[in-house]
């Protein structure tokens, strides 16, 4: 029996492109260990080095990609078969092309914003990255559009009539998700009138979360909140329309108070020295704007004062009042100052009579 070996000759082209597609998926990872390599002789990789090992990996793929596909092609595959596997293939082409675009669009992007952050002040560095943050998210959406637009065309789609039906049914589309338009826009109008940043902390009052502002989207802002460390996720919309008291922009510095009170009798001015003493000698106050005191009402049992002073943020207000008061404490009880109890005096103008039994 003769074995005719051209017809199975006709088929390695086939085989050994598929070969090389496997053979190129594993080396992925040595040629991504070489660069990191090279990469690491400074003990730092640069943006435009990430970008290589990122473009490395997805390059990979691509290759990978092509060489399975043509070498699909190598054999008779019905016609069904052969317009499938061009499909997945062009589907993976236009994935793994959108995918560079946007790794590259990260790159810049932080580039630009690192670039930026060197040029304003420190209090605006935030902003900045909510700003580019926002850049980011918009121009992403706008890759994986047109890489949608052009997949469809690849498939067959008749695209601009596809366009002219979006356009006709974008009343009942707007009309469906004008919630999520509304968030949208609200997500826009947050960056654009700078109530708060990426780092910020804020109270929202309408909703009564504390906490600090960890990514603001198109559609969301998430926040962090202070008592729990939970996520909350909030929509924007609610964030436009409500009252937002920012702790950190524009000016980071809080300003605190304590309130006492002492006993009828005791020495004012003396008071009013051991209170500033007891501040302006706690660590995390502020010199500037100088600490102040004030004797501010004659209470039911005690004489009120209250001290305002200024810390670096409203992160460590709680811990420098703490201090304070554990310092007053200390000197209020060294210089025989006194804080009295709750106490109350009835007088009877006609005198009380008290009648007493006897048995």
């Amino acid at each position: 029996m003769k074995i005719n070996y051209e017809s199975y000759l006709k088929y390695l082209p086939g085989i050994f492109l598929i070969f090389c597609s496997f053979v190129v998926l594993k080396v992925k990872a040595p040629i991504n260990r070489v660069l990191k390599k090279i990469f690491l002789k400074d003990r730092k990789i640069s943006k435009a080095e990430r970008l290589i090992l990122e473009l490395s990996s997805i390059l990979n793929y691509i290759l990978s990609v092509f060489f399975l596909h043509f070498g699909l092609l190598q054999f008779n595959l019905s016609p069904i078969w052969k317009n499938a596997v061009n499909i997945g293939a062009y589907t993976l082409y236009i994935g793994f092309a959108t995918l560079a675009v946007l790794k590259i669009i990260d790159i810049f992007i932080e580039f630009l914003s690192e670039r930026t952050k060197k040029t304003v002040p420190v209090s605006e560095i935030p902003l900045v990255e909510t700003y580019f943050s926002m850049i980011s998210k918009i121009v992403k959406i706008f890759v994986v559009f047109v890489s949608s637009i052009i997949l469809l065309d690849k498939l067959g789609f008749n695209v601009t009539s596809l366009i002219t039906s979006l356009g006709v049914g974008s009343l009942a589309v707007g009309l469906a998700a004008q919630d999520t338009i509304k968030n949208f826009i609200s997500g826009i109008l947050l960056v654009t009138d700078r109530q708060f940043r990426i780092g910020d902390r804020v109270y929202i009052k309408d909703i009564d979360v504390d906490g600090y502002v960890y990514d603001i989207g198109l559609r969301t802002t998430r926040i962090i909140t202070i008592s729990g460390n939970n996520l909350i996720i909030v929509p924007n919309s609610k964030l436009t329309e409500g009252v937002i008291e920012n702790a950190l922009y524009p000016d980071m510095k809080f300003k605190d108070s304590v309130k006492i009170g002492v006993e009828y009798g005791s020495d004012i001015e003396l008071v009013k020295k051991l209170l500033l003493e007891a501040i302006t000698t706690t660590d995390g106050v502020l010199k500037e704007p100088p600490p102040s005191v004030f004797f501010i009402d004659f209470g039911d049992s005690a004489l009120i004062f209250q001290a305002f002073y200024y810390v670096k943020k409203k992160d460590i207000a709680y811990g420098v009042k703490s201090k304070i008061n554990e310092k007053i404490n200390k000197l209020f009880a060294e210089n025989g100052i006194n804080i009295p109890f709750p106490c109350q005096t009835n007088y009877f103008p006609e005198g009380v009579k008290i009648k007493i039994d006897k048995e």
